[in-house]
C-alpha cells in the first residue's frame, strides 16, 4: 500500500517507521471493529486475520439464502 500511495519506490525496502505506523492504524482500525459483531467473533477479529496472517479469527464462511443450514 505504501508502494502504491508513493510512499515507497519499488525497489525501495519497508522502512521501520513506517512499519510501525502502519501496524499501529490497524490496531486503531481493528479496536474499532472490536465493537461490530459477536464478542467471540467480530470485526476486529476480521481485520486482525487478514493483516497479520491469522486464520483462526476469520469468520466462518457464509451460507447461500438457498442452502440448507
Amino acid at each position: 500500500m505504501a508502494r502504491r500511495a508513493g510512499e515507497l519506490a519499488p525497489d525501495e525496502p519497508l522502512r521501520p517507521p513506517l512499519l510501525e505506523f502502519a501496524e499501529l492504524v490497524v490496531g486503531m482500525c481493528a479496536a474499532i471493529g472490536q465493537h461490530y459483531g459477536d464478542w467471540d467473533r467480530n470485526a476486529g477479529d476480521h481485520i486482525r486475520a487478514v493483516m497479520y496472517d491469522v486464520p483462526g479469527l476469520l469468520p466462518p464462511p457464509r451460507q447461500s439464502p438457498d442452502e440448507p443450514s
